[in-house]
């Protein structure tokens, strides 16, 4: 048996989120993946999909575009002491970091639930913090609103009134309204639409949904969500320039909030370590929650190329 074909098995038995999912590496990433395994006996003990590419003839090992984080995931005895567990995710990291192939640069972010990685660092590799932000949805609809800030609350309050909010599966829209966004920030777009449409596959799971906010019959805004068991993510939106005040994002953010309650998860913003971007999304009430991305890069001498990555 292959590894992917383990990794699919594993993921049918075990309760894995949705970036480390069969389905999403297989469907979304789909190109230049493969998946460490840690087995004993036929029994799959931990699974680490992971992505890669060249780069001036030098391989990397890299986060897939719009997957926030690459979990390793676990399969831990339910009866298991606490001491039993670290010790099984302890080995079982040590087994996996000893199986990475050989590479100038490992670059990996966690979900902000996996905080036991010093294998990792025992293997000299770097640990950074970084920021996303998770809204609790289960206080008060009315609450969960008035804990944004007023400003915002103006701006959605104004884009009801001037605007039509719609369910979609136009993947189309969303993505001209990235490359226009794009364009008007001198930003290249890291994905293309047939990218897009393979995460848009999950809508037909009933894992995902987008939104459009419409003025005059035409959209101004759209976003895309999509959710496991845990979570329900914002994964991609745009706003069309030339509206920018129009507050149709913010709108689309609310909705989707509302959506997250209404299936008893939280929300989680994928935030951003952008400054201002940061102070948008902790607008809405969420809280800042720190997750890790692990760096290597070897040989020493070629460290400048790959140290913005």
């Amino acid at each position: 048996m292959n590894n992917k074909i383990a990794f699919k098995q594993f993921c049918e038995q075990n309760n894995v989120n949705l970036f480390g999912s069969f389905w999403w590496w297989n469907n979304v990433v789909k190109d230049n993946w493969d998946v460490l395994i840690h087995k004993k006996d036929d029994q799959i003990l931990a699974c680490m999909p992971y992505h890669f590419k060249y780069k001036f003839g030098l391989k990397a090992i890299i986060p897939p575009v719009l997957t926030p984080y690459q979990s390793i995931s676990f399969s831990i005895p339910d009866d298991a002491k606490s001491d039993k567990q670290l010790s099984f995710v302890r080995k079982s990291l040590e087994h996996l970091i000893n199986e990475i192939p050989s590479c100038t640069l490992f670059l990996r972010q966690v979900d902000y639930k996996e905080d036991y990685l010093l294998p990792f660092i025992w293997n000299n590799y770097e640990v950074k913090v970084r920021y996303t932000y998770i809204l609790d949805t289960t206080i008060d609809k009315d609450l969960l609103f008035m804990n944004m800030k007023d400003t915002l609350r103006r701006e959605i309050k104004k884009a009801k009134t001037n605007t039509h909010i719609v369910t979609s599966n136009n993947v189309d829209a969303l993505y001209l309204l990235k490359q226009k966004s794009a364009n008007n920030s001198n930003e290249p777009l890291n994905y293309s639409k047939e990218y897009l449409i393979r995460i848009a596959g999950l809508i037909e799971l009933g894992k995902g949904s987008i939104q459009e906010i419409t003025e005059n019959n035409k959209t101004i805004a759209s976003l895309f969500v999509c959710w496991d068991n845990y979570q329900l993510y914002y994964i991609c939106g745009a706003l069309d320039p030339d509206y920018r005040n129009s507050g149709g994002l913010s709108w689309l953010l609310w909705e989707a909030i509302l959506q997250a309650k209404n299936r008893g998860l939280t929300f989680n913003f994928e935030g951003s370590m952008i400054k201002s971007i940061e102070r948008y999304f902790a607008s809405f009430g969420a809280s800042p929650t720190p997750f890790f991305e692990i760096k290597k890069v070897n040989p020493g001498i070629i460290r400048p190329l790959f140290n913005k990555i």
